[in-house]
């Protein structure tokens, strides 16, 4: 087992493991709570005879063939982590003229057995093999099911911004975007992050290098002045952030912070499995980006007495929103609140902060001060607040606790007596302008994938597309993740984890698939006895 479980690098990619064998044995080897994520398409339904006593596929009745398949999920269920995500990518088929619903008939039992449906994945494939059929039309697609363990669905890894479309008009927005120091005064600001009431106020100076802007002058309703970081105009905040591990210095990401604790209940280094978080010294350190003064020129530009402005950017306005003359908008379309209510600045966290390792810390220093959480929610002023700030079950990625204001941090700071080590991560601020424009990271590509079919050489038949599996493993399993296809093939998944950066289990049944795996590899994959 423990061959299994450890993973070698060879000139710095994961080295795949292969398993031949019947998946419902092997899978007794493997470890629970292990797998990231499983891609896999198997055998369809009548669809070849690999002549194997123990394959799948040639089941007397598709009912039959459908049991065989959940029952593999069943089985493996156990060795998927409470994150883990499957796609799988199977066939309809037609018995004596009639469409047989394989693909949903398999959803309907896996649901049965524990897993939830997330979507239904079309995979369109351009160069779809013809058809003699006379009496219908050509089959053009096949689904890939998405599902996750039904205990999962508030936890579970997906990663949209890895799998995301730039909008081509990213480019063209760059341009329309782009502001002056000068056109920047007047502007609208609006802080709903730094206290519990949200405040409004103006910009009436703008410190830049080279005319692009790095801060604003912002005068608050209630005259008081503040310096606030202007952020990039086409970036998206908050800010992702990585961290070290205090014993081993590797790298960790937000994900592998989230992914611990859901799995886990705890904080553990991803890499060498060491548990973090249970002294002052052992909580990861983050790699936040050096802020401090540029020694490029700064210059500055005021002007306490300038009128508030309603536009700030080139953005295109459009005049049937312009003539609608409403002093109140309820409307959905972006374009109509630019026009109706204006461009403005908003104030949010500069750093994309881990409410679960926030609360662990909080917890940390809480239980060394011997605070009580009642003691905080008297001495802040507040009731039935604090308690959000400590808690460690959580929704969709943090959804049931909630982060200190940056003020409240700095109360809390006095009262727990902690170190600096999140003070900036909590605290640093930044102005964004909020106006119509594409998302950073791009748009959701949506359930329907153009993929063409591909031809492997030492294989006669089509064989699972690598851009659909990297599609799939990019959204549905972390960098340095496990991914196994219990039905291996001539090892595709393994060829795309080799790439993506995450370790692959690769089992198949038929001996000559591992001699076809073993080609495409020279011989690099690490084959697993049991």
């Amino acid at each position: 087992m423990n061959n299994i479980e450890k993973f070698n690098r060879l000139g710095g990619v994961w080295t795949p493991k292969a398993i031949l064998g019947d998946v419902k044995k092997v899978a007794k080897a493997l470890p629970e709570n292990f797998v990231d994520c499983i891609i896999t398409s198997p055998p369809y339904w009548m669809q070849r005879d690999y002549a194997h006593p123990d394959q799948v596929g040639r089941e007397e009745t598709p009912e039959d063939y459908v049991n065989e398949i959940a029952s593999v999920f069943e089985i493996l269920a156990p060795k998927l982590k409470k994150t883990g995500t499957i796609f799988l990518n199977v066939g309809y088929k037609y018995l004596n003229g009639e469409f047989i619903l394989i693909p949903e008939m398999i959803a309907l039992e896996m649901k049965k057995r524990g897993f939830m449906l997330k979507n239904k994945l079309i995979w369109f494939k351009p160069n779809a093999m013809p058809t003699p059929a006379r009496d219908r039309f050509n089959d053009v697609y096949e689904p890939v099911l998405y599902f996750i363990r039904s205990e999962g669905k508030d936890v579970h890894y997906f990663n949209l911004e890895q799998v995301s479309q730039k909008a081509k008009t990213f480019n063209d927005y760059e341009n329309l975007l782009k502001i002056l120091p000068e056109e920047l005064i007047g502007a609208k600001v609006i802080d709903s992050l730094s206290m519990r009431k949200s405040a409004e106020g103006k910009v009436i100076g703008v410190r830049y290098i080279s005319d692009d802007p790095t801060e604003v002058l912002v005068i608050w309703e209630n005259n008081t002045q503040e310096w606030i970081p202007f952020g990039k105009t086409m970036k998206n905040y908050p800010e992702s952030v990585n961290f070290n591990c205090p014993k081993c210095g590797e790298v960790i990401n937000c994900w592998n912070i989230r992914l611990s604790f859901a799995n886990l209940g705890e904080m553990v280094c991803p890499e060498f499995k060491s548990l973090l978080c249970e002294s002052s010294e052992t909580f990861p350190t983050p790699e936040l980006e050096n802020t401090t003064k540029s020694k490029a020129k700064i210059q500055e530009l005021v002007d306490p007495n300038t009128d508030a402005k309603k536009y700030i950017t080139k953005s295109p306005k459009s005049s049937k929103f312009l003539k609608a003359n409403m002093k109140k908008t309820t409307m959905a379309s972006p374009a109509g609140r630019l026009a109706i209510e204006g461009e403005y600045l908003t104030i949010k966290r500069r750093w994309d902060v881990p409410q679960l390792l926030i609360a662990k810390y909080l917890r940390y220093w809480k239980n060394y001060t011997g605070i009580t959480i009642g003691d905080i929610d008297k001495k802040l002023g507040y009731a039935h607040t604090a308690g959000h700030w400590f808690r460690l079950d959580f929704g969709w990625w943090g959804k049931g606790g909630s982060i200190p204001r940056p003020t409240d941090w700095k109360r809390l700071k006095k009262l727990l007596k902690f170190d600096d080590i999140y003070e900036k991560l909590v605290t640093e601020k930044v102005a964004v302008l909020q106006t119509v424009k594409p998302h950073e990271e791009g748009k959701n590509p949506g359930d329907v994938w153009e993929i063409m079919l591909e031809q492997y050489p030492e294989a006669h038949f089509s064989i699972f597309p690598t851009k659909l599996v990297e599609t799939a493993m990019k959204a549905g399993c972390p960098l340095g993740g496990v991914v196994l296809d219990p039905f291996a093939g001539s090892g595709t998944v393994g060829e795309v984890a080799i790439k993506l950066g995450r370790k692959a289990i690769l089992i198949e049944l038929v001996p000559q698939f591992l001699e076809l795996m073993k080609k495409r590899f020279q011989e690099q994959i690490e084959i697993i006895s049991l």
